[in-house]
């Protein structure tokens, strides 16, 4: 049976660079497949209201394309994510998405363990921003499987195969990993936890990984140097426990609220008058 691959393509431009790459990349697939697309500008996404409302009954009051998208997504047997570079950022819709995700917690279907590859387009090479580490921390936020993340350059459509074998090649290669049972290595520089290569540094030896947020220690051993990372048991979404937990937690804000909103309207209302809005 045919393999579902859903492509979440975050690039307005038809036949741009995010396009053509997620194509290129299932060309390369060696699994019978179908390649479904998603382009999230041409949906309609609103903003999350914060209400909590699908927490208490499991259902958002926001009529839009959100749930149809979450759905397609949840039925595919690997994914593809690609956003170009805006302002050293990925498009912003993914975060709009993102936001809206809240209603997942008590949802019948559920986004966890889906294999993904995560693909950032850039027009200038090394200024990709903080595009990748948005995808990732994403991608690890809904719990999917992580195969790859990569970093493609060009600017024009088309670009970043333009005479650029390198860039051809990585695409066919991820091609191979995407619905492949090869578990992800990591670079020895890396948070050994997620993968990624952005790090905070805490002070001292001290280091917290920015994606998965989880702690550990840097050391220097030569010219080698290394990461010690632990689970952070206050985590909020790197496992399955947690996110379930960070779920009730939420469910209790709403009822804390209920228990509180007279003493929270008489503080917030002095501020009611103050300003003029535009």
């Amino acid at each position: 049976m045919a393999k579902k691959i859903v492509a979440l393509i975050l690039s307005p431009r038809e036949l741009g660079n995010c396009e053509i790459l997620v194509k290129e990349i299932c060309r390369n697939v060696p699994f019978a497949h179908e390649l479904q697309l998603i382009r999230l500008t041409d949906k309609e996404i609103k903003p999350c209201k914060a209400c909590y409302a699908c927490l208490v009954n499991g259902k958002c009051p926001l009529d839009d394309d959100f749930k149809a998208v979450a759905e397609t997504m949840a039925s595919a047997d690997a994914l593809l994510i690609a956003t170009p570079t805006y302002f050293m950022g990925g498009n912003g819709m993914l975060k709009v998405f993102l936001d809206r995700c809240l209603q997942l917690y008590p949802a019948s279907f559920s986004l966890r363990g889906k294999p993904v590859i995560n693909l950032v387009t850039a027009g200038l090479k090394g200024e990709a921003g903080y595009s990748e580490m948005m995808l990732n921390s994403f991608s690890l936020i809904l719990g999917l499987k992580l195969r790859a993340s990569e970093v493609f350059y060009g600017a024009l459509p088309g670009e970043i195969f333009l005479d650029n074998d390198e860039q051809f090649q990585r695409a066919a290669a991820l091609g191979e990993v995407l619905l492949g049972e090869k578990e992800r290595s990591f670079d020895e520089w890396a948070c050994p936890m997620c993968g990624s290569d952005v790090i905070q540094l805490l002070g001292q030896d001290r280091i917290q990984c920015v994606v998965c947020r989880n702690y550990g220690n840097i050391s220097q051993n030569g010219k080698k140097v290394e990461l010690k990372v632990e689970l952070n048991p206050e985590n909020i979404f790197f496992t399955k426990e947690q996110f379930q937990r960070h779920g009730l937690w939420l469910q209790e804000m709403k009822a804390r609220f209920m228990r509180l909103r007279r003493k929270l309207a008489a503080l917030t209302g002095v501020y009611a008058d103050q300003g003029s809005w535009l």
